[in-house]
Parts: C-alpha cells; sequence; structure tokens
C-alpha cells in the first residue's frame, strides 16, 4: 500500500518547511529511520527521516519549494505500485470529484485548486501555447497554483498562455518565472538575470524578481516567522520599559582579571554578555514574576521554577534565541561556552528545537554595533526581555569631581499583564547590583 510523506511539525512556530535538498532518489529502497531529505524551518535545517520501509515511488516537490505542514512530500510504497489514487486524493479530487480531506500540495508547495484564474472572455481565440484541454476546467479556468497566480497578476502574464509542469500539466512558480525569464531576454535583458529568475528558488525556496529600480526578495521560513510572532507580541501584549544607566568599571576590571585566568587554563574567554545573562539569572531567582508567562487560554500566570536564559543571536534570515538552560546553576566559563557554541549552531542552522525552546526570560545585545540604548519586543510567552547597549566613556560626577567613567544602558521591555513598573524597577536595581559588583556573581 502506498504510504504518503507528509510535512512535519519540526518547532512549535513552524508552519510550512522548505525542501533544500533531496537524500533519496525515486525508486530507491529505503527503511525506517533513514534520511531522504532536508528540511529548512523557520529556526533550522533539520533532516526528514521516514517511518516505514519502503520504494521512495514518487517525490512530490523539488528541491527549494515550500510546504505547509501536513503536505505531501514524497510517497512510498513497492516498486511499480500505483499511487494515482493517493495523488488525486492530495489533489483535493476524488473519484466523484468531491474535495478530499486533505489538501493537495503544488511543486512550489501551494494548495492545489480546482478553480483558479479569471475565465476567458468567449470570443477569445485559443493560441498555440495555450494549456491542454484537460488544464482546463468546464467553467474556463486554469488550473494553477496560488502563488504562481500571484506572480502571474503582478508581473502581468496571461496564465492561459504558460505550459504547465506541476502535477497533471497544472501552472506552478517556476512556470511563470520561466515565462518571466523570456520576457526579459525577449526584451534585450541580461540573459544572466533571466536564468537567476528562473533558477532562484532552487537553493533558498525564496524567489526573486527585478523591477525598475528595486529586487522583490521572497520572506524565508524565518523572517516569515519572526513576523509573525513579534507581531502578535507587540501588539498583543501591553509593552513599558525601563531603562537603568550602570556603571561599569568594576566589571569591566573583573571581565579582564577573569580572561587572564581562563586563558591560562585553556577556558572560554568572558564577554560581558555572559556577565549580563548571569547576573539576570540571579536576579530572576528574587524576582519570580519577572521568571513568568502569561497563559491567557489556561487563565493563568506561570511563574516558573527554572531558570532558561534564551540569546538572541543574529543570524541571516532574521533573529533566533539559543537558550541557556538552568542559567542560575552554571558558571561564567560555562555560560561563556555554551553561548558560543549555541551562536555558532544557530548561524549554521543547526539548532535542534529543544536548543531554541522553552526559554524564561531573554536578552538581547546590540552594545557591538555601536547602539547606547533600544528597546525590544518581548520573546512569547517570556514576561520581559533586556535590551543591551553599549559601555560609554563619558564624565561622571563622583564625590564632587568630575572624572573618566563607564556606563552601559539597559533597557527591560515587560508584559504589563504580569510585570507591574515597581516589580521591573527591583529587578533592573538587582541586576545592577551583580554588574556593579561582579565578584557577587562568583559565590
Amino acid at each position: 500500500m502506498a504510504i504518503p510523506v507528509e510535512m512535519p511539525k519540526m518547532s512549535d512556530t513552524m508552519e510550512e518547511g522548505v525542501v533544500v535538498a533531496w537524500m533519496a532518489e525515486e525508486g530507491q529502497e529505503v527503511a525506517a529511520g533513514d534520511i531522504i531529505a532536508q528540511v529548512e524551518t523557520d529556526k533550522a535545517t533539520m533532516d526528514l527521516e521516514v517511518y516505514d520501509d519502503g520504494v521512495l515511488l514518487k517525490r512530490v516537490v523539488e528541491e527549494g519549494d515550500a510546504v505547509p505542514i501536513g503536505g505531501l512530500i514524497a510517497v512510498l510504497g513497492s516498486k511499480g505500485e500505483d499511487i494515482s489514487d493517493l495523488l488525486a486524493r492530495y489533489a483535493g479530487s476524488s473519484g466523484d470529484g468531491a474535495a478530499a480531506t486533505k489538501p493537495a500540495k503544488d511543486q512550489d508547495g501551494s494548495v492545489a485548486e480546482a478553480l483558479v484564474s479569471e475565465p476567458e472572455p468567449e470570443n477569445k481565440q485559443a493560441s498555440a501555447t495555450a494549456p491542454p484541454e484537460e488544464l482546463v476546467t468546464q467553467t474556463g479556468r486554469v488550473k494553477s497554483s496560488p502563488l504562481a497566480r500571484k506572480l502571474a497578476d503582478d508581473h502581468g502574464i496571461d496564465l492561459a498562455a504558460v505550459p504547465g509542469t506541476g502535477p497533471e500539466g497544472r501552472i506552478i512558480k517556476r512556470d511563470i518565472e520561466a515565462r518571466m525569464g523570456e520576457s526579459l531576454v525577449g526584451k534585450g535583458a541580461r540573459k544572466d538575470e533571466a536564468r537567476r529568475l528562473r533558477v532562484a528558488t532552487l537553493s533558498t525556496g525564496r524567489p526573486s524578481s527585478v523591477e525598475g529600480g528595486y529586487e522583490s526578495v521572497g520572506i524565508s521560513q524565518m523572517r516569515k516567522t519572526v513576523a509573525r510572532r513579534l507581531a502578535e507580541s507587540k501588539f498583543g501584549s501591553p509593552h513599558f520599559y525601563l531603562t537603568a544607566d550602570l556603571a561599569m568599571e568594576r566589571a569591566v576590571a573583573a571581565r579582564k582579571q577573569i580572561n587572564e585566568i581562563t586563558e591560562a587554563q585553556g577556558l572560554a574567554r568572558i564577554s560581558f554578555n555572559d556577565l549580563i545573562t548571569k547576573a539576570c539569572a540571579h536576579a530572576l531567582r528574587e524576582h519570580r514574576w519577572i521568571n513568568a508567562s502569561y497563559l491567557e487560554q489556561e487563565g493563568e500566570v506561570r511563574l516558573h521554577n527554572d531558570i532558561h536564559v534564551a540569546v538572541a543571536v543574529a543570524v541571516d534570515d532574521g533573529l533566533i534565541t539559543p537558550v541557556i538552560r538552568h542559567a542560575d546553576e552554571k558558571g561564567l566559563s560555562e555560560i561563556a561556552s555554551e553561548t558560543r557554541a549555541l551562536a555558532e549552531r544557530a548561524r549554521a542552522k543547526e539548532l535542534q528545537p529543544e536548543e531554541y525552546s522553552g526559554s524564561t526570560f531573554t536578552t538581547s545585545n546590540l552594545g557591538m554595533f555601536g547602539i547606547d540604548e533600544f528597546t525590544a519586543i518581548i520573546n512569547p510567552p517570556n514576561a520581559c526581555i533586556l535590551a543591551i547597549g553599549t559601555i560609554r566613556d563619558v564624565p561622571v560626577v563622583e564625590e564632587g569631581e568630575v572624572i573618566a567613567g563607564k556606563r552601559m544602558k539597559i533597557t527591560l521591555s515587560c508584559d504589563h499583564r504580569i510585570v507591574d513598573g515597581a516589580t521591573g524597577a527591583r529587578f533592573l536595581a538587582t541586576v545592577r547590583k551583580y554588574i556593579e559588583d561582579p565578584l557577587t556573581l562568583l559565590l
């Protein structure tokens, strides 16, 4: 019996994945646990395993195609087995024409539909490049994916003049891009630009096209998720902000002394961000309402017993927050080593779901870019996020005299449904205590 291989949910925020590479060929025998493809999610690139033995009868999508969760990726079965019924079911049609319970996915990862574009005028002459008769429904509409229709509409392309290469000849994204490339060549544009348009999605799954004066780049899976989650956080959680200016002279001196020791012992160097991670972890033990989540559906505020500090890491496609688990129980050297390892894995898109989920608090540092201060959007379901600015050399007044000093601004973004102003202020005061007297972090 033919076995469908569907797009699994590989992270808590994933809505679709991009097949970036096939690891098995059609006709190849595979066993349960074998990796047949690599999938890019909103967080990382992960291996796709099969759970059954069989022959890979069909790779339904191509490299670079986006597929929603539950969408058909491949079909396993016995050699020579007829899989037309299974493909028809995922294509949204059955023997009597009724819609199936599961939607089909075109090779560009879109939901296949039977009726899709505007009907042609009755008096319009059929062209030599019109799609085959079986691709036109009884209402005169051409079968195509939603993404293909949008691209065609954006670029003024007549779907009726585009040959389809998708399942059963359906017009898909790459067909429209190929026609766009042909149009550019026909107008005397550079041939390499036309080729770029035709193959833009093969490695990234993000189509791009050039119009006069700008370039359009498709949205990556990570960027889609970042946009959706942060919009939900910003407009769903009432944010307020508290800023403190910390004296950093002792922290600078302590870090220098600690790194002299760690280097001699072959341990990881300590960064200022590591000091702040440790300070926040200690402060969270004393202020449980900062280490909390607002769960509206459950009708409760959850005060977490464990302290898991997420550290925002910038990657090419957006932002990811690997988690230092039980940060309050770890030493500075351990935090430093773990943070660097997670950051490297994040940039290589190798993080596993357990490495970027389950945080109870988040920090975001733009100090290395010379940013004095900023406000960050809360990382749901956390109650707060701490934005960290650069260390500034400034004149300060001590005992009536102006001297050279070092200052750093930190800003706490708070979810007002959980945290009140006084609660956030007390937390920042505790963070200040640990940073301005860093020896207390070693106790």
